[in-house]
């Protein structure tokens, strides 16, 4: 009796009360969150909370709007935690992924995306963020706003600081051999979310607010005042040299985490997670999240309701993944208790015939 007392309160009980400290916060300040691994609880989330016909409604759907990475995304998730299919939807999911349906998509939205800084998918924001690597979307969304900024016409003060913060990005890109690259990448994820809705107004404020401590947009309007927006070269060599005063300290921290998010979950999907951030906090947790779940994030976060790693740490996925264990234990045991009583039976069958 001692003994099953023992393993009950080692196998059972400790780790009952550690979850229970843990989701109601008691542990905060004693235990790294990392230290409870979140993809099992994850799981058993979805397979608790997704019945299959959901998973195959939201795959059929995407595919009906044309939205084929949605469809992607929603039969991965399935795939991850164990969700099975239709066969008809697989079908489905498999024509429109052919090579030609995909090459024809991507290539029209990759020149769409460079040449007006726009996209809907993930091939047209490469576009919108390769044209602004190269400075080209920076110099031409400053020609644009910067022109009402001189004529004192009203103008997209986000839009224009984040454009000039990417010059000056590039050239302190150049100078560390790569070590601005991050705040570069963010800034152009953040264009395209300005552009495409994505960007809540809550976190355009907050946004806002860091571009006015970095950029002096008075300043900015005496540099431009002389230059010829219209003539990329003389935009840049202005920008550049007023440049030398941008403060990136403010916004550094946000362009790292927005980075961050494209490195996990890939460009589309970074700027349409934009529209669940209203803080740097929801951004800093969503970043967090997309490190285990990839391009899942977004998908996962749609089924569940959850937007946090810690949000699925819960008692109740707790015993369920436990349950899972246990299930697992007492099949092999199963298995193993079968397979020598069949062993034995098998060799008395044997020792009766030869008798």
């Amino acid at each position: 009796m001692r003994v099953f007392n023992f393993f009950f309160v080692v196998l059972v009980a400790l780790p009952v009360a550690f979850i229970l400290a843990f989701e109601a916060g008691l542990l905060d300040e004693y235990v790294d969150a990392d230290l409870i691994p979140a993809e099992p609880f994850i799981r058993a989330e979805l397979q608790a909370t997704v019945p299959p016909e959901e998973i195959d409604l939201a795959v059929n759907d995407a595919l009906d709007s044309g939205q084929y990475e949605d469809a992607l995304m929603y039969a991965e998730i399935a795939e991850y935690a164990s969700i099975p299919l239709a066969p008809e939807t697989v079908e489905r999911l498999e024509d429109a992924g052919t090579l030609l349906l995909r090459v024809s998509r991507d290539t029209g939205s990759f020149f769409e995306g460079f040449l007006t800084g726009e996209g809907s998918d993930t091939a047209g924001f490469v576009g919108a963020i390769t044209s602004d690597l190269t400075v080209v979307g920076d110099v031409r969304d400053i020609g644009r706003e910067g022109s009402k900024l001189v004529a004192g016409e009203d103008y997209s003060e986000l839009i224009l600081g984040l454009s000039v913060v990417g010059v000056a990005a590039t050239g302190a890109t150049i100078a560390t051999g790569g070590g601005a690259l991050p705040v570069k990448v963010g800034v152009s994820l953040m264009k395209v979310a300005k552009r495409t809705g994505a960007l809540t107004a809550a976190f355009a404020r907050q946004l806002g607010d860091l571009m006015r401590k970095a950029v002096d947009f008075p300043g900015l309007r005496r540099s431009l005042n002389n230059v010829s927006l219209t003539d990329s070269a003389a935009t840049r060599r202005a920008v550049t040299n007023y440049s030398s005063s941008i403060n990136l300290k403010p916004l550094t921290p946000v362009f790292d985490d927005m980075a961050a998010l494209q490195r996990n979950a890939g460009p589309a999907e970074s700027v349409r997670l934009l529209a669940r951030v209203e803080d740097t906090n929801d951004l800093r947790r969503i970043t967090e999240m997309s490190g285990t779940l990839g391009v899942k994030t977004r998908g996962v976060m749609a089924l569940t309701g959850k937007t946090s790693l810690r949000a699925f740490k819960t008692f109740a996925n707790f015993v369920r993944w436990i349950l899972e264990w246990v299930w697992a234990i007492a099949a092999g045991i199963a298995t193993l208790v079968f397979g020598a009583g069949s062993r034995r039976a098998v060799r008395r069958i044997r020792r009766t015939r030869r008798a």
